[in-house]
């Protein structure tokens, strides 16, 4: 095991799916009120990723799993893991969170145009990135893959552009 980030886009599955891996998980939203300065109107966390980097690289933490949408800011990372879902799928995830429909046009795009994906590979190298498609998948389905892949029993060398569905809105 090495120091893996665990990440997507809201709804993507990253809480529900680690809940079922057999390693050690660092949820970054419990840093969260340590590294912001506050919360925005509509409650969100104004997360400082300097200080949530600075606070995690003390901890001095190895093989373990760091969960949340912006783990792959981290430094020092081995491996990232982006899960993607369905922009279609997504939305209905999003929608049963209560997320408001700005919030959930903001995801389903960053869904579609792969942002995440595009922060990842400025931060580590693309030989170290693993994509999982989470979409006709349970959280348990996804982490028993997951951890196979983490022991070096499968590959995951899937790669997903929901670029198209921006078609579909309009």
């Amino acid at each position: 095991m090495v120091r893996c980030a665990l990440t997507g886009t809201p709804g993507t599955g990253k809480t529900s799916i680690s809940d079922f891996l057999d390693t050690k998980v660092v949820h970054l939203s419990d840093y969260y009120e340590e590294a912001s300065e506050g919360k925005t109107k509509s409650g969100e966390w104004l997360i400082d990723l300097d200080k949530i980097n600075a606070i995690v690289k003390e901890s001095n933490l190895k093989d373990v799993v760091f969960e949340g949408h912006t783990s792959h800011t981290l430094d020092n990372l081995e491996m990232v893991i982006l899960l993607r879902c369905d922009p279609s799928i997504l939305r209905e995830r999003l929608t049963k969170r209560n997320y408001s429909k700005e919030k959930i046009n903001e995801n389903l795009e960053a869904e579609a145009l792969n942002i995440i994906f595009d922060e990842v590979i400025e931060n580590i190298s693309a030989d170290k990135i693993f994509q999982l498609d989470t979409t006709d998948q349970t959280p348990e389905q996804s982490a028993k893959k997951l951890s196979n892949f983490m022991n070096g029993n499968i590959k995951l060398d899937e790669s997903y552009d929901y670029s198209e569905r921006i078609m579909e809105w309009y």
